[in-house]
C-alpha cells in the first residue's frame, strides 16, 4: 500500500511539473482573435511633458440587450488638466471579497465630451472565452488597458452587463494624479508593442493602480491583503484617507435613467 500511495504521489507530482512547464513556456501574443470589445488597442504619442495623444478611445453605446454603436475617437489629453479622479468598483462575487476596479480621470470642462476619461485594466480575452480567477492564474489571458469614455465603462456594466457598481472619490494630491495618468499611458504604449500577460494575483486591475500610486508618491499604498482581495480595496483607501469619507454611489439601471447618463 504504501508502494502504491509513493508511486501515485510521484504521478501526480510528474503531472503538476509538466504543467507549470507548459503554463511557463507560454508566451503572450498581439495576434488573436479577439473578442470585439477588447480587439482595439489603444494607441499613444506622449513626451516628459505635455499632451498624451491616446487614439482608439472607446465610447461604444449599449442597451439592455446589444452594442448599439462601436464608436472610437482620438483626443490629445494634457496630465496639467486633470482636476479630479474617480474610481469604481465592480462586485464580481456574492461576498464583496473579488472585484473588478477601475479609474476616471476628470479633465477640465473645455474637454466636452471626452472630459471624463476612464482606464480599466483587463483580460484580453480571446472570441468566445470568459474571464475566470483560475485562468488569470495560469497564463490563459492577455493583460490590456482600454481607456474608454466614463459613459461607455459605467454603461457597460450596470446596463448591458448588470453588474453592480460603486462610485468612489479618489483624494490624490495633483502631482500624483499627472503622475498615475503618465505611468499608465506609458504601459499602454508598451502593451502595443510587447503583450505581457494578466496575472490575477500579481498584475491586476487593482495591483497596476497600486503600483504607480507608489511609484509617484514611495510607500503610499502599503503592502494589504486588498492587493488579491481586490472587492476589499475600498476599506483599505478609506482607511488610508484617499477616498472622501463622505461620498460613495450605487450606480445602477435606476440610477442611470434618472441621471440621464445614458
Amino acid at each position: 500500500m504504501r508502494k502504491l500511495i509513493k508511486r501515485v504521489a510521484l504521478a501526480c507530482a510528474v503531472a503538476v511539473g509538466v504543467v507549470a512547464l507548459v503554463v511557463l513556456l507560454r508566451a503572450p501574443s498581439l495576434d488573436r482573435n479577439w473578442d470585439p470589445d477588447v480587439k482595439i488597442l489603444a494607441g499613444v504619442e506622449m513626451t516628459d511633458e505635455g499632451p498624451v495623444l491616446l487614439s482608439g478611445v472607446r465610447d461604444w453605446r449599449y442597451s439592455r440587450d446589444t452594442v448599439t454603436d462601436r464608436s472610437y475617437f482620438d483626443e490629445a489629453f494634457d496630465p496639467a488638466d486633470i482636476v479630479d479622479m474617480w474610481m469604481y468598483e465592480q462586485q464580481l462575487d456574492d461576498v464583496g471579497l473579488i472585484a473588478h476596479t477601475f479609474l476616471v480621470f476628470e479633465f477640465d470642462e473645455s474637454y466636452g465630451d471626452a472630459r471624463f476619461l476612464g482606464l480599466s485594466v483587463e483580460t484580453r480575452r480571446e472570441l468566445g472565452e470568459t474571464y475566470s480567477i483560475v485562468g488569470g492564474m495560469m497564463r490563459t489571458f492577455e493583460v490590456t488597458h482600454i481607456w474608454a469614455t466614463e459613459r461607455d465603462l459605467v454603461i457597460r456594466r450596470v446596463e448591458y452587463l448588470d453588474y453592480p457598481l460603486t462610485r468612489y472619490h479618489l483624494q490624490l494630491p495633483e502631482d500624483s494624479r499627472q503622475r498615475i495618468f503618465r505611468k499608465f499611458a506609458l504601459e499602454t504604449a508598451g502593451l502595443a508593442q510587447t503583450p505581457r500577460w494578466y496575472n490575477t494575483a500579481l498584475n491586476n486591475c487593482t495591483s497596476s493602480l497600486v503600483k504607480y500610486a507608489n511609484e509617484s508618491r514611495p510607500g503610499a499604498i502599503p503592502l494589504h491583503y486588498s492587493y488579491v482581495l481586490t472587492g476589499k480595496m475600498d476599506d483599505y483607501l478609506r482607511k488610508l484617507g484617499y477616498l472622501a469619507p463622505d461620498y460613495s454611489l450605487d450606480v445602477t439601471r435606476e440610477y442611470l435613467a434618472s441621471s440621464g447618463l445614458r
